[in-house]
């Protein structure tokens, strides 16, 4: 796993697409997802808004970044309701969820055959929140070229690359 910055190297990750977890509850859109809305004029606000995009655990919607960025294709995938504290990634209930969404994350990725993805995780508030969710992510089965784009919290705890 490469561990990447927010905005500048979303800007310029060259990936094939990036897989966005959004939250049922999370409205405004924080951290990468929001770049992503606003780099996007607006459009994943959008979706939301009229209700082609719930963000409900396992739903997906895939949209063209209109040459926006480096990469082709956006994958939102809904989390349910990753920021009630109760889906906290350091709660046992939190780990169940995460644990479901990594495999669907695994399963997305496995069925549209790419090899060059940036995965968009949610900001927590508390770094032991998102230690924990990295941990998870760092046991899954996920290709090992994934570009993780993190909130500040998580990448002060990880040196990135130069």
């Amino acid at each position: 796993m490469v561990f990447k910055k927010i905005p500048d190297d979303l800007d310029a990750f060259e990936g094939e697409l990036v897989i966005a977890v959004v939250g049922s509850d999370e409205k405004p859109l924080r951290a990468t997802n929001a770049w992503l809305d606003w780099r996007l004029y607006g459009s994943l606000n959008t979706l939301v808004a009229k209700n082609y995009f719930n963000a409900a655990l396992g739903e997906k919607f895939m949209l063209p970044t209109y040459g926006r960025f480096q990469f082709d294709r956006l994958v939102l995938l809904g989390g349910g309701p990753v920021y009630q504290s109760d889906a906290w990634p350091d709660t046992q209930a939190g780990r169940d969820l995460w644990r479901k969404l990594i495999s669907m994350i695994e399963e997305a990725l496995s069925s549209l055959k790419v090899s060059r993805v940036g995965l968009s995780l949610p900001r927590y508030e508390l770094a032991d929140q998102e230690t924990a969710l990295l941990k998870l992510i760092e046991r899954a089965q996920l290709p090992n070229e994934i570009s993780l784009f993190l909130s500040r919290a998580a990448q002060a705890q990880r040196s990135l690359p130069a």
